[in-house]
C-alpha cells in the first residue's frame, strides 16, 4: 500500500467516533450545506432577487455544478473504484460509491467559483460554506482528504472551460460604466443637433410659398 494511504488512513482513524455529526457552529454548517438542495434553494435565491446579474451566476452555477457531478461520479468514479475510509459505514448504511474523487466536493466549489464569475462578492458567502461542506465530508468518514482535493481539481477544471466558452457578462462596474458612456454618447448628440442662439433656420424646401406682386407686375 502506497505510503500517501497508509497516511491517509491514520487520519482517518484519529478522528473521533462520534464525529458524525458536528458539534460546532462551523461542523453543523458543513452538514446542512453539503446537500444538493441547499445549492439548489441558493440558486433560486439568485434568479428571484437577483435581478440580471442573479439569473446569470444562478444559470452559471447550476450548470457547472450538474457538468462537474456527471463527469465525477458517472465517469471517473466508476474508473477508479477506490473503497471508502475505515469505518465510514459503521452508524449508516453506504456509501456503495467509488470514494475518489468526491463528488459533494466538486460539485459544491464548482458553483462557487461558477456564480462568483457573474457575481465576485458572492465569493465572501459562499467560501466559507464550501470550506465547511469539505470538512464535513472528511470528518464523517465519508471521503479521504486527497478525495476531497481531487473533487476540488476537477471543479476548478469545469469551471475554466466553461469561462473559455462560455465568457461570463458583464460586471457590475462595467454596467455602470456602459450607461454612463450611453448617456454621455446621447448628451452628444442632443448638443449637436440643437440651435445655436441667433441662428437662423434653415429654411423648408418642400414648401416654397412666391407672394404676389403688386398688380401689373408680370413673372
Amino acid at each position: 500500500m502506497p505510503r500517501w494511504q497508509l497516511a491517509e488512513d491514520a487520519i482517518m482513524f484519529l478522528l473521533p467516533r462520534g464525529a458524525r455529526q458536528g458539534t460546532t457552529w462551523f461542523g453543523r454548517m458543513g452538514d446542512i450545506v453539503q446537500q444538493p438542495p441547499v445549492w439548489a434553494g441558493v440558486a433560486g435565491a439568485l434568479a428571484w432577487g437577483g435581478g440580471d446579474r442573479g439569473r446569470r451566476a444562478a444559470l452559471r452555477g447550476m450548470v457547472c455544478y450538474g457538468v462537474t457531478a456527471i463527469v465525477g461520479n458517472l465517469m471517473i468514479k466508476p474508473l477508479v473504484a477506490r473503497p471508502r475510509p475505515p469505518r465510514a459505514g459503521e452508524t449508516r448504511t453506504g456509501p456503495v460509491t467509488s470514494s475518489f474523487p468526491s463528488g459533494h466536493a466538486a460539485s459544491d466549489l464548482a458553483f462557487t467559483l461558477a456564480a462568483s464569475q457573474e457575481i465576485p462578492v458572492l465569493f465572501v458567502a459562499l467560501a466559507p460554506a464550501t470550506m465547511a461542506a469539505h470538512w464535513s465530508l472528511v470528518r464523517s468518514r465519508g471521503h479521504y482528504p486527497s478525495d476531497v482535493f481531487a473533487g476540488g481539481v476537477l471543479a476548478v477544471a469545469v469551471v475554466l472551460v466553461a469561462w473559455k466558452a462560455w465568457p461570463p457578462g458583464p460586471t457590475g462596474n462595467e454596467e455602470d460604466n456602459e450607461r454612463n458612456r450611453h448617456t454621455r454618447r446621447s448628451s452628444a448628440r442632443a448638443r449637436s443637433t440643437r440651435p445655436r442662439p441667433g441662428a437662423r433656420p434653415w429654411p423648408d424646401s418642400g414648401h416654397v410659398s412666391i407672394s404676389p406682386g403688386p398688380p401689373g407686375s408680370t413673372h
